[in-house]
């Protein structure tokens, strides 16, 4: 285990500044604190680690029986298997600010679902603990924890068959009388451009750029002969790369940048870019090498492989680790303006309340849950699921856990600015064997010495996609100017930027890639060069491989680079 810097955690001045404001306005918060949900009893429901205890085991049993059933169920029920997979193909955010509470919504009312299909009373989602665990936990390979299995719809064809009628039968196409309103199920479709069930099933099935569904038996790409991650995805979800994440002294920083609504991608966070991405596109590619699509993880209608409830389930937990060393700290948790968060009615709240990023990330829609019994929820903002608290539940501990013992262990944090260091961009096109790069000038004193302890270090890079990719990228450290022996593990080998989705990212994007352990590896000497700047190179993932030819024809810009310290 990485040790963790005594300061890595450390907010900036800024940050530190809000926190001193907060303290007036928490009293206007009757269930939770500006800073976190009040203490409260002991959770109802526990979720543990898939491997390594017999809860663990008993869950995977319990979630087996859950599947089965939800897999049997018509498809005009909406715990159908299918038709709650497909809320997360019409519906769901990624490279934006909702991405942490809409998958918690996700998971908790699916968990409902589980616990009264299953008939266990106590049952509770079990974890995928990628980093202590770098590999497919055995028991996802059995019986229809396997989406290869016979239970599951072996083909695209088959697919449409069973969920076309239900589909445009369901309750989504219609709108209240009166004027139209986006925040209503069919106002939500149309922002994805779904107007009607044909768009949706276009989408999944008939898409001649590549359909969403993958037939048996290439449901899943990992295999029980071949269940270990890849180098590079256990780079993306190694100890240094997770303590990186959890440094985050905001909101913003840990869980992905603001964007206009939970539809639209703006840049990933370290959480979500890295371990996140990451194994989404290793789990559903062949030999998982992030390049050969196979299986259902890769895009958005990943939830049909029982896997993916796993992995964003350790994905909530993180964001749970994270809040609490916040509050241990005394730092806020959620979106600035919190504080100013009151319960009054919409026309009598104040007009600085309306124009804090908390008013906005709160309020978004999310309205396309259902709970035990196939009926909509009633709680349908982003707010509602800020907490734990919402589905009464807390998560055996797994890794990263250290940082919250080690926040409960300093005294209030001292004060550290936060420091942005633009970079110079050279060469921007990425395209074929070409690779763009650039340089960042850093001071010697924000490079953190070899074993010694520092601030975290992040480089942020900014593509622009010129039309839907789906291709992985590979982004070099200084290093040789022949890339071809640099391997994932090698502390030129920086990060490899991975996407999933329906057919691709497109438009301007950012990536946060954690710095620190690299440049710690490479040591000061190797890592800055005689003027002091870092060299930075992005490139096509088959270039590294010597796969000429291969991936989009359209070059990919890169537009932008900085290192940031906190």
């Amino acid at each position: 285990m990485t040790k963790t810097p005594r300061d890595a955690f450390s907010p900036s001045r800024r940050t530190i500044l809000k926190t001193a404001g907060l303290a007036f306005g928490a009293g206007m918060l009757p269930l939770a604190s500006a800073f976190g949900q009040a203490p409260g009893k002991p959770a109802r429901y526990r979720r543990y680690s898939a491997s390594g205890s017999k809860m663990g085991a008993r869950m995977l049993q319990s979630y087996a029986k859950a599947v089965r059933a939800m897999l049997a169920l018509p498809p005009e029920d909406p715990r159908n298997w299918y038709r709650i997979a497909m809320v997360h193909t019409l519906d769901c955010p990624h490279g934006n600010w909702w991405l942490l509470p809409w998958h918690r919504g996700y998971l908790g009312w699916f968990e409902q679902i589980c616990r009264e299909l299953s008939g266990d009373p106590q049952f509770a989602l079990p974890y995928w603990d990628w980093t202590a665990e770098q590999r497919v936990p055995a028991g996802m390979f059995d019986d229809v924890l396997d989406p290869n299995n016979a239970a599951y719809i072996p083909n695209a064809q088959e697919f449409e068959h069973r969920l076309k009628t239900a589909l445009v039968n369901s309750d989504y196409w219609t709108a209240p009388d009166g004027p139209f309103n986006r925040n209503t199920r069919y106002g939500q479709l149309l922002l994805r451009k779904f107007r009607f069930a044909d768009d949706i099933m276009f989408d999944i099935v008939g898409d001649p750029s590549g359909s969403l569904y993958y037939d048996q038996s290439r449901a899943r790409g990992i295999r029980r002969e071949q269940p270990a991650l890849s180098a590079a995805t256990i780079d993306a979800v190694s100890s240094a790369t997770i303590q990186a994440a959890l440094a985050a002294p905001d909101f913003t920083t840990f869980g992905s940048l603001k964007s206009a609504n939970h539809h639209t991608m703006a840049g990933f966070s370290v959480i979500e870019g890295r371990p996140h991405n990451a194994i989404h596109r290793c789990v559903g590619s062949r030999d998982c090498n992030f390049m050969d699509a196979q299986g259902f993880m890769n895009n958005f209608l990943s939830p049909v492989d029982p896997i993916f409830f796993l992995h964003h389930a350790n994905l909530d937990r993180l964001w749970d680790v994270w809040t609490r060393k916040q509050q241990l700290l005394g730092l806020p948790v959620l979106p600035s303006g919190v504080e100013l968060r009151t319960d009054l009615p919409e026309d009598q709240k104040s007009a600085e309340e309306k124009n804090t990023d908390y008013y906005r990330w709160a309020r978004e829609p999310m309205l396309f849950f259902v709970d035990s019994q196939g009926r909509p929820v009633t709680r349908t903002r982003g707010e509602d699921y800020a907490w734990t608290s919402a589905f009464d539940y807390d998560y055996e501990p797994g890794s990263g856990e250290e940082v919250v013992r080690w926040a409960g262990s300093q005294p209030r944090p001292r004060l550290a600015a936060r420091r942005v260091y633009t970079g110079k961009v050279q060469s921007r096109q990425v395209s074929g064997a070409k690779a763009a790069s650039a340089t960042v000038q850093l001071p010697s004193n924000a490079v953190p010495q070899p074993g010694a302890m520092g601030t975290t270090v992040v480089a942020n890079i900014t593509l622009n996609f010129t039309e839907m990719v789906h291709d992985a990228f590979v982004v070099l450290l200084n290093g040789p100017e022949d890339p071809m022996g640099i391997e994932p593990g090698s502390p030129f080998y920086l990060a490899t930027i991975t996407m999933i989705g329906g057919h691709g990212s497109c438009g301007a994007l950012s990536y946060a890639l954690p710095l620190g352990d690299k440049l710690g590896q490479a040591g000061m000497a190797q890592a800055l060069a005689a003027d002091g700047s870092l060299r930075l190179r992005v490139l096509p993932m088959h270039a590294m491989m010597g796969h000429a030819g291969m991936g989009g024809e359209n070059p990919v810009e890169l537009l932008a680079v900085n290192v940031e310290t906190y």
